[in-house]
């Protein structure tokens, strides 16, 4: 448990140091499409996301690594350096895709799914020359369910990031993540003081009901609480200004629920892959995809919570 602590904690740190710098380099004109000139200018490229994208790439390359392993456990054969390749792509394209706006006429969200019907035709391509007929859909379908849950899901980190903007951005990024790894808290220590009745034995032995249900209510406290917090700043304020506090609500639940389900997720993967930890690249934590896991899932909903049902009035 003190290694546990020890590693997490430093981790966390790690991040969350990377990503206010991240912040505090960010351009006042992040949100919307950069000057002309930005295309061509190397030092705005590294201020405007590159510290974010570049932590996202690193989990999400080695958590892809991890998800190879899994299958090559089970005995299936994945393309895995074409996985990571393209996992990696999927995280950074929504980086280049902002920083090029000036010569493309505007950011474009629509890459990702280009970039994933380019991996499905790299991966047949792959299996044709190298395996002839030998398990082509097993091989098919596992390369590129990779590719989509640690790079697809992952990129939409990035997403949050670049599409709301600057210091803004990695507040509502980091606001985010910090509510996902809440309900993970919230859960293990409620389960342990109360937890009675088992979530899905077969699964998750530890979990329980309690602990599900404490993981929700303290993850929509936090989200109600630092997100008024976040307002007053004005760091990060909500356009609709009469959605408080249903809309921190409706976060912190969506969160909480998709969190916990990213969790089982994983697990179910493991459980599969007949190991306790996806790997030994933390020690006392596991592997890259015990870490984000949550995060993983959780991702798409942040996206979709801060730039489409609620916008984010970026201060300047």
């Amino acid at each position: 448990m003190r290694k546990r602590l020890i590693v997490g904690l430093s981790l966390a740190a790690l991040i969350i140091a990377l990503l206010l710098l991240d912040g505090y380099l960010a351009p006042e004109h992040s949100k919307e499409q950069p000057p002309p000139e930005h295309a061509f200018d190397l030092v705005a490229w590294l201020c405007n996301g590159a510290i974010c994208t570049a932590v996202v790439l690193v989990l999400t390359v080695l958590a892809t690594y991890e998800l190879v392993g899994f299958a090559r456990a089970r005995g299936y054969r994945p393309f895995g350096t074409t996985a990571q390749f393209f996992a990696a792509v999927l995280v950074i394209g929504p980086y280049i895709s902002f920083n090029l706006s000036p010569l493309t006429g505007g950011y474009d969200e629509s890459w990702g799914l280009l970039w994933m019907a380019i991996a499905l035709s790299c991966v047949f391509l792959l299996q044709a020359v190298r395996r002839g007929t030998e398990n082509t859909m097993e091989n098919l379908a596992i390369t590129i369910f990779i590719i989509f849950y640690a790079g697809g899901l992952a990129g939409f980190m990035t997403k949050l990031r670049m599409e709301v903007g600057g210091s803004a951005g990695v507040a509502v990024l980091l606001f985010s993540c910090f509510l996902v790894k809440m309900t993970d808290t919230g859960a293990y220590f409620t389960g342990r003081l109360i937890g009675r009745h088992k979530m899905v034995p077969w699964l998750s032995p530890k979990k329980t009901w309690e602990g599900f249900a404490g993981g929700i209510v303290i993850t929509i406290v936090c989200a109600v609480v630092i997100g008024y917090w976040l307002d007053d700043s004005g760091l990060v304020r909500l356009r609709e200004r009469d959605a408080y506090p249903w809309a921190l609500l409706l976060l912190g639940l969506l969160l909480g629920l998709f969190s916990a389900g990213g969790d089982l997720c994983a697990s179910l993967l493991k459980r599969d892959a007949a190991v306790k930890d996806s790997g030994q690249a933390l020690p006392g934590l596991g592997g890259v995809l015990d870490v984000v896991d949550s995060p993983l899932l959780a991702a798409p909903v942040a996206w979709v919570f801060w730039t489409r049902m609620f916008h984010v009035v970026v201060a300047q």
